[in-house]
């Protein structure tokens, strides 16, 4: 059962560092923290989500000459027949967005640029709420300039089409090291990214809010003795469950 509604509420009130404590403290160390290769674009970035899954090969296949008409057409629009052309980013029947979707996708570590400025802001609309890829992001100034919630292992200015070819989606894949199943938990921040098995999502997710809660009684404390005023990550809130 994929994670419900509350259980991703708590997770959106936590840390990833809580949440590998969680892990750890279920016999699950080292073993669903993605590669820290996979970086932020941008410092300060935090989402928590379901995840959705997608996976592609890479296969360098040689784009003819033709005009920009024809060239546009293949990498995205569709077949006379409405059948999805080689070079689409997306196949026909499938939506790239969705609410709470955290977007898993792995391209092997290509320097092709599958998700960018564009696409990113059409999930994003769709309210999907975050997205992590073991590849390439290109148009990286506009994505950071956006505050699109990326996280990725390259940085590149090229094209998927005729580099890249669509593999499988929504079934389970790698990403990272981590073994990814869509209705797995995803959540991440300026530390990495963690997966969260959906089968113990709800336990996993109260242990990590019960680590957050000592830790920030802890701080809190030191914060007064210190002089130092209280800000959010010291505030104190009820259990939630």
């Amino acid at each position: 059962m994929a994670i419900n509604s509350s259980t991703l509420e708590i997770l959106r009130k936590v840390r990833t560092s809580d949440v590998t404590d969680a892990l750890d403290s279920m016999g699950y160390m080292n073993t669903y923290e993605m590669d820290p290769r996979l970086r932020p674009m941008f410092p300060g970035i935090f989402f928590a989500g379901i995840a959705t899954t997608a996976e592609f090969n890479i296969i360098n296949r040689t784009i003819p000459a033709m005009s920009y008409e024809e060239f546009d057409d293949r990498q995205y629009k569709r077949n006379p027949d409405r059948s999805t052309h080689p070079d689409a980013l997306w196949p026909a029947g499938h939506s790239f967005g969705a609410p709470d979707e955290v977007h898993v996708v792995d391209t092997k570590q290509s320097r092709c640029g599958l998700l960018g400025s564009n696409n990113l802001l059409d999930a994003r609309v769709k309210g999907s709420v975050g997205f992590i890829i073991d590849g390439a992001c290109r148009d990286s100034g506009e994505c950071i300039m956006q505050k699109d919630p990326v996280f990725c292992s390259v940085r590149s200015m090229r094209h998927m089409a005729g580099r890249l070819e669509l593999s499988s989606m929504g079934k389970p894949i790698t990403c990272g090291g981590v073994y990814v199943r869509p209705g797995d938990g995803v959540i991440a921040d300026d530390d990495g990214i963690v997966v969260i098995p959906q089968e113990d999502g709800e336990e996993i997710a109260k242990r990590a809010w019960m680590v957050q809660d000592k830790d920030r009684r802890m701080r809190r404390a030191f914060y007064e003795k210190l002089g130092m005023p209280f800000d959010k990550t010291v505030e104190l809130e009820e259990r939630p469950w």
